[in-house]
């Protein structure tokens, strides 16, 4: 059963141009569900429409959210409110846009303790520190008595996480929350995610552009790019056979020891400016494999194998390949037998566990707390 269920979303700037555009998926009880892309893909847009967080001029068009059950977009401001902190929490991309600056950071965790769990006090203190030094703060009880101004970018990132994990939230949505940390603290912060994950049943929707976090931390994987969801895998199906012509070229462009001396791949050009495609693939003009039916009619989703699909024109009934419209196969693309594996891939933080370690909710879901 799905802890969170997203159904065509849509949403877009007050003059039309969409931002995230129709985009599904789902995230059980103890799952780490990622969303990865380039900058400028939609990533952060989409958790900030899921906490109903958009900036002015920017709206949920259409589609729906369900969290438990519950219609996030039906409710009034004032329980959305409730849900946010509590059962669902967000650890922001800007600590320091974040953090209120009159505020002590002990202060402003205990905020979230007295609203979720009516802590307060000398116990919400206490908590307070408890969390701090479980982020790796050190010397957490001065440190709970300073404002934000006096901390660097890296305590800032931690002093996020904290807050996001005071309110025990069910499901935690992380928007490259080791963006500022040195590898070390970026490793411990990660395996306190893990620790706290596999302890509550807690869900994580991870954002981000390191192939190294996904690899180690996510159970299954969506590829963005200019808003859409273009290919989504488990993570086992996306290190062994990425589809997509733009997940090929992400793989593509990562250095590794069997590349020694050679160039670096790279993508050409860069994401297309928000509604300046009104037709066809939106990395036609980027890729190497585009025909032209690819800038003239848009790709359809297409389901490749079970748990896998792909939005692309490769897999569809013309390109050779897909299940249900065209058959099962490999396209044109030949991605079969892609020449990576979660075994030898190129980067891993130290102290983190590999990611054949990690539970797999469909094996063990009594260790990731999923319900079947």
């Amino acid at each position: 059963m799905s802890l969170l269920k997203v159904d065509n979303l849509v949403t877009r700037l007050r003059n039309g141009a969409r931002i995230v555009d129709d985009i599904s998926f789902d995230i059980a009880a103890g799952e780490t569900f990622a969303l990865l892309g380039e900058s400028g893909c939609g990533k952060s847009m989409t958790a900030l429409s899921l906490m109903r967080l958009l900036p002015d001029g920017v709206v949920n068009a259409s589609g729906a959210v369900q969290m438990d059950g519950v219609a996030l977009f039906d409710l009034r401001e004032r329980d959305m409110r409730e849900m946010r902190g509590g059962r669902m929490a967000m650890i922001f991309q800007e600590p320091g846009l974040s953090l209120n600056p009159v505020m002590t950071v002990g202060r402003q965790i205990a905020e979230v303790l007295a609203l979720h769990h009516d802590l307060k006090g000398a116990a919400a203190q206490q908590r307070s520190i408890e969390l701090l030094d479980q982020v790796g703060i050190p010397d957490a009880p001065r440190r709970v008595r300073e404002y934000p101004f006096r901390l660097s970018g890296g305590m800032k990132q931690r002093v996020m996480i904290a807050m996001a994990l005071a309110g025990s939230p069910r499901l935690l949505i992380a928007d490259e929350p080791t963006t500022a940390l040195d590898v070390t603290i970026q490793a411990q912060v990660l395996q306190l995610l893990r620790d706290t994950q596999s302890r509550t049943g807690m869900a994580m929707l991870l954002i981000t552009h390191d192939l190294g976090v996904v690899a180690e931390n996510a159970h299954r994987v969506a590829v963005m790019y200019a808003g859409q969801i273009v290919e989504q895998a488990s993570r086992e199906q996306l290190f062994a056979r990425p589809l997509h012509p733009y997940t090929q070229k992400l793989f593509a462009a990562l250095p590794g020891a069997a590349r020694a001396g050679q160039l670096l791949s790279a993508i050409s050009g860069s994401v297309p400016p928000l509604g300046s495609i009104k037709q066809g693939c939106r990395f036609a003009a980027r890729c190497d494999q585009a025909w032209a039916r690819c800038h003239e009619q848009n790709p359809e989703w297409t389901a490749v194998a079970e748990g896998q699909g792909v939005r692309c024109h490769l897999y569809g009934e013309e390109g050779g390949g897909g299940k249900g419209k065209g058959g099962r196969g490999k396209g044109r693309s030949g991605a079969a037998g892609f020449p990576f594996s979660l075994i030898s891939f190129p980067f891993t933080l130290a102290g983190r566990r590999p990611a054949s370690a990690l539970p797999d909710p469909q094996r063990h879901p009594a260790a990731c707390g999923r319900q079947r």
